[in-house]
């Protein structure tokens, strides 16, 4: 506001703005929120999954020192020892989470776990206050800042660190090198990092970048955050722990009938053979208890693996296999699978398993995708077998579907809604066209929805951009993320509507590209100044028009 006697319309004119630019960072501040929140719950729900993984490891460590096993108890002291110190720091962080609530929403609130239900999540000043203080060139060092959380978790970084080297002078609770470097390697997730970024012209440490001006929201979930860190640092140690005194002892869980079969193609006339067994596997078996190695080749003498194969993901104590086949006859599944035992040391068991891949009697298959896509050419191939594509009659129904010929049994087909849509083949026998096989049912969908496209990035959400990238902007697109089917969207028309310094200018521009009126007014904005993208007119493949939602762009330095 400019100084000196101002007229009452100036005055309303002030407070109209003011209200504005409130009811603009609301609207922003509303949106963030509620991102806090989601990932804030998400965390929660993974400290607690993580805590009764936890508890579940460590009874089945004391369950096997008690089953007589009392070499593995030096282990589980140390195990126990790093839980007490991980808990104690826990602690302390609730204390601040407690401390920050009840300040920011009242001495009433005591619940810290539920920000859905709090009133004053986009507090800035009451949290940067309570760990930062009122200066943050000079933050305070109180018993519950942000320079004493540092000092604690550094202390617990610390004291972990020295206990792993204590332990390795111990021949009771020496660990490999390579479980060594894991634990301390997690360690380091923990450990307060200096990244000295710039915000606003303050160069920001670990304090300063996590709770200096952060509303109570993301203080919170930050601070869940550092919980949820150290509670996998806690899970590391004890499984890690448990693995070297080979005493993480897995259960059987899963059962399930299977059929072995020495092939799962045979012809009329010929037996099946296979054999039935109740399968058993765990939940607990996971990728750093057993291997599955397609293609990989076990010497049984030298015991070593002489081809390494390729890994598999593994998931309910099973290794999931899936291989699209692009060729028909006699095929073959080898490999190994490794399960380290509970000594520590790997067992080899060699696999070898055939199978025949015939060709369908008829094929229809979408190239670019499994199905049809509306308002668009959809490419497809089409085979039977034991006829040449030139004796093939491929019709289509539903949908307003229309099928056209391209060559060497390829074709094109388009539809005019949405829903299913039934493809025949027929073939010429005799000269007269006959069905063959089954009628092939495929879905039919709309294009996925574009997003606007802003120099070169897409507008999902809000976008900040330099006055050096704006100034190479040309103009506007629009794509369907994620989507791979080559669709053309066209940016047939927007709105540029620019605030800078207060004033609002608004340009209209009737194609994808920036008018010079656009770029001269873009080239003039400063950092800080806001741009709203509005009135976006996106055209999809044919003649239909749609409208995108309003994007915003920041200019920063």
């Amino acid at each position: 506001m400019s100084s000196g006697k101002e007229t009452p319309r100036q005055k309303m004119i002030g407070m109209m703005y003011l209200v504005l630019t409130a009811l603009l960072a609301l609207n922003v501040s509303k949106e963030i929120l509620k991102g806090f929140v989601t990932v804030d719950e998400s965390i929660e729900k993974s400290k607690l999954i993580l805590n009764e993984n936890n508890l579940r490891v460590q009874k089945a460590f004391e369950d096997y020192v008690k089953d007589g096993n009392y070499e593995a108890k030096p282990y589980l002291l140390k195990a126990i020892e790093a839980q007490s110190t991980i808990r104690l720091a826990d602690a302390y962080i609730d204390s601040i989470k407690l401390m920050v609530v009840q300040k920011t929403e009242g001495a009433g609130k005591r619940d810290t776990s539920q920000l859905r239900f709090m009133d004053k999540l986009d507090d800035y000043d009451t949290p940067t206050h309570l760990m930062i203080g009122s200066d943050e060139a000079s933050p305070i060092t109180t018993k519950y800042s942000a320079n004493a959380l540092r000092g604690q978790l550094e202390k617990l970084h610390a004291g972990l660190t020295t206990m792993l080297d204590n332990m390795q002078k111990n021949k009771e609770t020496k660990l490999d090198a390579a479980d060594l470097n894991a634990l301390k390697q997690k360690l380091n997730s923990i450990k307060p990092v200096d990244r000295n970024i710039s915000n606003d012209g303050i160069k920001l440490n670990w304090e300063l970048e996590n709770f200096y001006n952060m509303p109570m929201a993301a203080v919170i979930t930050n601070l869940n955050k550092i919980q949820a860190d150290m509670k996998n640092v806690e899970s590391e140690f004890l499984h890690v722990f448990a693995s070297a005194s080979s005493k993480f002892v897995f259960k059987i869980d899963k059962l399930e009938a299977k059929v072995i079969a020495p092939t799962a193609y045979v012809l009329v006339g010929q037996p099946f053979k296979a054999d039935i067994v109740l399968g058993a596997s765990s939940s607990e078996l996971t990728a750093d208890r057993m291997k599955v190695l397609v293609g990989a080749t076990y010497d049984t003498l030298t015991k070593q693996l002489t081809v390494p194969g390729s890994s598999l993901s593994i998931a309910d104590g099973m290794g999931k296999h899936e291989n699209v086949t692009s060729a028909t006859g006699q095929k073959s599944l080898k490999g190994v699978v490794i399960y380290k035992n509970p000594r520590g040391t790997d067992e080899y068991y060699p696999f070898d398993y055939s199978y025949m891949v015939a060709p369908p009697f008829t094929a229809v298959s979408a190239d670019n995708m499994n199905i049809f896509y509306e308002g668009v050419d959809n490419p497809v191939s089409v085979s039977a077998a034991g006829f040449a594509p030139s004796d093939l009659r491929v019709t289509a129904e539903g949908c307003g579907a229309n099928v056209k010929t391209a060559a060497g049994g390829a074709y094109t087909l388009t539809v005019k809604g949405t829903g299913t849509c039934v493809v025949t083949v027929a073939a010429k026998v005799n000269g007269v066209y006959q069905q063959q096989g089954a009628k092939k049912i495929f879905r039919v969908k709309p294009i996925p929805p574009a997003v606007l496209k802003v120099g070169g990035r897409l507008a999902t959400t809000n976008l900040e951009f330099t006055r050096n990238e704006i100034s190479r902007m040309g103009g506007l697109g629009a794509e369907s993320p994620g989507f791979m089917f080559p669709v053309n969207f066209i940016v047939k028309e927007f709105s540029l509507f620019l605030l800078k310094n207060g004033k609002q200018e608004t340009i209209v521009c009737h194609s994808n590209s920036f008018t010079k009126e656009a770029r001269d007014a873009l080239l003039s904005l400063k950092a800080g100044d806001r741009i709203f993208i509005e009135n976006i007119k996106v055209q999809k493949p044919g003649p239909s028009i749609t409208s995108l939602p309003s994007v915003q762009i920041k200019v920063k330095s």
